[in-house]
């Protein structure tokens, strides 16, 4: 069970109960420009109902909710990369578009970070993200990681409990 608290958000593990927020959530990313980057994603009630059924079997894919209503506004993914030597994670997040802009994927992404280096004890993080996607890569890059190859960042424990959170 993983429960991470910010000044404004609280970021936890998915019930199958959020399917309802986890679809406005999808209906309305796929319309945003940010989903031109990424395989579309389900939108009917069945898939979606699938959807936060599976999210909500492990603690890989969390919930981001603001702290004052409980609305869920995003999610972050924290899945362990296999074929990586060591603990390695990949950092993924999705964000409803009306809350873009405001600092809520760079407040979840910092203490999805630290719990990852945290009770987690990764070795470091590798993500991607489609070169094109200027909006996550600076998203990125402000949490710290660097970038190794074209849309491929990374960040290493060392290097993450060094910057800390701000």
């Amino acid at each position: 069970m993983v429960l991470l608290n910010t000044d404004r958000l609280v970021i936890r593990n998915f019930s199958a109960g959020d399917w309802q927020a986890l679809q406005e959530l999808a209906i309305q990313y796929q319309a945003s420009e940010s989903a031109q980057y990424e395989d579309p994603w389900p939108t009917s009630a069945e898939d979606v109902k699938g959807m936060a059924g599976w999210f909500a079997g492990g603690d890989d894919y969390l919930a981001v909710c603001l702290r004052a209503t409980g609305h869920l506004i995003g999610l972050v993914a924290l899945e362990r990369r296999q074929g990586q030597a060591g603990r390695v994670h990949n950092l993924g997040y999705v964000f409803h578009p009306g809350y873009h802009g405001q600092g809520y994927a760079t407040e979840a992404c910092r203490a999805a970070i630290a719990y990852l280096f945290g009770p987690l004890e990764a070795d470091g993080i590798l993500t991607g993200t489609n070169p094109a996607n200027e909006a996550s890569i600076r998203l990125l890059k402000r949490l710290g990681l660097v970038q190794v190859a074209p849309g491929e960042f990374s960040l290493s424990r060392e290097e993450g409990l060094a910057a800390g959170p701000e």
